[in-house]
C-alpha cells in the first residue's frame, strides 16, 4: 500500500488476501471438475456430481434438527436426502429409540439404526432374529412418521465383516419384509474382497461404502479410499460415505481406551496450560492422517487429570479427503449413486471439519483456513500508542496444531514494540527485523511482534490485549502465516494496517 492510499484516523483495519497451498488448490479443482462445478448464481439448481448421482447428508446426532437458514444451505449444496438417527444399536443387538426431531424435516429422510462399537457382533448366527429387532425399532416411526417427515428408507449403520455377509443378508431381508418392502441399506467397509458381499443382492437396495474418514463405530481406523476396481464389481448399488471429522480418546499415556473426545476438543486442550502436546505420526506410520498426543505438564493439573491425564487424536486431513473424492469423481460405474457426508449436526457440531467445510466443498468456496486481521487504536499518550489485534479464521477448516508455525505479525516502522499483552493468543515474541534474522530481543530494540496461536479453529476469533508502540509517528504493518494439516503453509502479504497521525487526541475504540 503506498502513502497515497493510507487510511488515517482513530481506526484502520485491513483484510489480507489468501495464498492457497498449491496441492490443496489442485485437488479441489480436480474434485470440482469431476464432481461439481463452482456455485451457480442464486436461484440456479446446483448440478449433480455425475449422471444419475446425488449428494446426501448423514446427521449422526439425535435428535436431528435443521434450522430454516441451514435448510436453505442444503438446497444450494444439492443435498437431496437426510440420514437421521432413529435408534441406537448396542453390542447385544438391542435397539434404543432416539428422540424425534423437534419439527418435521423438510427433505426426504432415511431412518438410521446407529450402531455402537462392535454392534455388528450381534449378527453372527442370528441374522433373521437381528432383522426382526431392527424392524421393531423403526415400525412405530414408519406407522406414524408425520413428526419426522417423509421417510424414504431405513439404513443400518454398523461395521460388518465379510464373514457375516450371509447373516447380514438374512437380517436385512427380515427387516425389509417386516416394514412392507420399504428400501433398506447398510454401511459396508470399502476395503477387502468385494465379491464377499454378493449375498446382499436382493436383500439390500443400496449400500453406503465407508470410503473416507475415521469413526469409532466403524472400527476406528482411518479409511482413505475405495479402490475403483472394487467399485466396478460391487454387487449392489452404492453411495460413498465420507466423514471428515474424527475423534480421540483419553488415557494414561500407556494406553488410550478411555473417554471418547470429538476432535473439536483439540482446540480447547491446546489452550489448557496444564497440558503440552506432541506429534506422533510414527505411532501409526502405516496409516494416513496426523496424530496429536496431549500429555500433562509436570506438577500441573488439567482438564484431563480425571481421565488419566493424556489424550491421543488421529485426524485425517482435508487434502486426503479431496484426493479420495477426486478419484471417485472420474469413475464410470453405473451402480455408483453419489456421496453421503457424515456430520454431527447442522450448522455446527463438535468437529474441527464439520458442516461448514462440507458446505464450502459442495458450493465451490475456499476450504483452507485464512485470517481476517484488524488492528485498532487502544490508547495513546506522549510518544506512544497502543493497538489491539483481532484475528478471525474465515475458513471452514483449521490450521495444524503447532507451537511455532501459525502467527499474526505486526512490524513497526518509526518506533519499537515496547510491551505486549497477548490476550486470547497463546503466546508472543518480540523480535528484531527480518534483516537481523527475526531474533528475540528486548523491548527497546523490538520492531516485530508475533502473536502465536497453537490452532486457529474454523470461525475462531482471537483478540489481543494492548500492544504498546513507542515512537513519534510509527507505522504498523500486519501479516499472517499459517501451518496447514497437510504440511503446507498459507500466508498473506504484509499490509499497512495502522497509521498513527492525529492519534494523541483520539478516543480509544470500544469493544
Amino acid at each position: 500500500m503506498n502513502s497515497g492510499s493510507r487510511r488515517r484516523g482513530v481506526f484502520a483495519a485491513f483484510r489480507t488476501g489468501v495464498s492457497r497451498p498449491v496441492l490443496l488448490g489442485l485437488l479441489l479443482a480436480l474434485f470440482s471438475a469431476g464432481c461439481r462445478r463452482p456455485e451457480a448464481p442464486a436461484g440456479t439448481p446446483p448440478p449433480t456430481p455425475g449422471a444419475g448421482r446425488s449428494d446426501a447428508l448423514f446427521l449422526s446426532e439425535a435428535p436431528a434438527f435443521v434450522p430454516d437458514e441451514s435448510d436453505a444451505d442444503l438446497a444450494g449444496m444439492g443435498i437431496t436426502r437426510l440420514y437421521v438417527v432413529a435408534a441406537t444399536l448396542g453390542r447385544d443387538g438391542r435397539a434404543t429409540p432416539a428422540p424425534p426431531p423437534p419439527a418435521p424435516l423438510r427433505r426426504p429422510i432415511v431412518l438410521v439404526l446407529m450402531g455402537a462399537e462392535d454392534a455388528a457382533s450381534a449378527l453372527t448366527g442370528r441374522g433373521a432374529e437381528a432383522g426382526a429387532e431392527w424392524a421393531r425399532a423403526v415400525s412405530r416411526i414408519l406407522s406414524d412418521s408425520n413428526s419426522w417427515g417423509r421417510v424414504v428408507g431405513v439404513h443400518v449403520h454398523i461395521w460388518p465383516s465379510p464373514e457375516q455377509a450371509k447373516d447380514l443378508a438374512a437380517a436385512l431381508s427380515a427387516l425389509k419384509k417386516a416394514i412392507g418392502g420399504a428400501p433398506v441399506s447398510v454401511t459396508i467397509p470399502a476395503a477387502g474382497e468385494t465379491t464377499a458381499w454378493k449375498p446382499l443382492a436382493g436383500a439390500a437396495d443400496e449400500a453406503l461404502v465407508f470410503a473416507f474418514g475415521r469413526r469409532p463405530e466403524l472400527g476406528g481406523r482411518i479409511v482413505s479410499e475405495m479402490p475403483e476396481d472394487n467399485a466396478k464389481i460391487f454387487p449392489i448399488p452404492f453411495r460413498l460415505l465420507v466423514a471428515f471429522g474424527s475423534y480421540g480418546r483419553a488415557g494414561d499415556g500407556a494406553s488410550f481406551g478411555g473417554r471418547l473426545l470429538p476432535d473439536g476438543k483439540i482446540d480447547e486442550l491446546s489452550e489448557d496450560h496444564g497440558l503440552d502436546f506432541e506429534f506422533g505420526q510414527q505411532v501409526f506410520s502405516s496409516e494416513p492422517g496426523t496424530v496429536y498426543t496431549f500429555k500433562p505438564r509436570p506438577g500441573s493439573r488439567s482438564s484431563l487429570t480425571a481421565d488419566g491425564g493424556w489424550a491421543r487424536f488421529q485426524i485425517p486431513t482435508m487434502a486426503e479427503g479431496l484426493r479420495s473424492l477426486a478419484g471417485a469423481g472420474r469413475w464410470a460405474v453405473p451402480s455408483y449413486r453419489g456421496r453421503v457426508f457424515l456430520v454431527g449436526g447442522v450448522p455446527k457440531d463438535g468437529s474441527l471439519i464439520g458442516f461448514p467445510a462440507v458446505r464450502a466443498l459442495l458450493t465451490g468456496r475456499p476450504l483452507e483456513p485464512r485470517l481476517n486481521v484488524e488492528v485498532a487504536h487502544a490508547g495513546s499518550g506522549h510518544g506512544w500508542i497502543e493497538v489491539a489485534v483481532t484475528s478471525t479464521n474465515l475458513g471452514p477448516t483449521p490450521t495444524d496444531l503447532s507451537h511455532y508455525n501459525s502467527w499474526v505479525q505486526l512490524r513497526v516502522e518509526g518506533g519499537t514494540v515496547a510491551a505486549v499483552r497477548p490476550g486470547d493468543f497463546d503466546r508472543y515474541e518480540q523480535l528484531t527485523s527480518e534483516a537481523d534474522g527475526y531474533k528475540p530481543t528486548t523491548s527497546n530494540r523490538a520492531v516485530v511482534c508475533r502473536l502465536f496461536e497453537n490452532l486457529f479453529a474454523p470461525g475462531e476469533v482471537d483478540v489481543s490485549g494492548p500492544i504498546r508502540i513507542v515512537g513519534a509517528h510509527p507505522h504498523v504493518f500486519a501479516s499472517w502465516h499459517l501451518s496447514l494439516p497437510d504440511g503446507k503453509v498459507s500466508a498473506a502479504p504484509e499490509v499497512e494496517a495502522f497509521v498513527s497521525a492525529a492519534l494523541p487526541h483520539a478516543t480509544p475504540r470500544r469493544r
